[in-house]
């Protein structure tokens, strides 16, 4: 089995796939990564912050 990240496009493509397989595998390994990439969108937030004072200052 060939490990894919969990992005949408990844996502998006195992859907249109129809393959019921590929979909459960999809998913087990999103929610893995999730798991170990703890809160992205937490920490994208927090980036943008930093950009953004960062910016203020030049």
């Amino acid at each position: 089995m060939t490990v894919v990240l969990p992005y949408g496009v990844a996502i998006h493509e195992s859907i249109v796939s129809g393959d019921l397989e590929r979909m459960k595998a999809m998913v087990q390994q999103t929610e893995e990564w999730l798991k170990e990439a703890g809160d992205v969108s937490a920490a994208l937030e927090l980036l943008k912050l930093e950009i953004a004072k960062l910016e203020r200052n030049c």
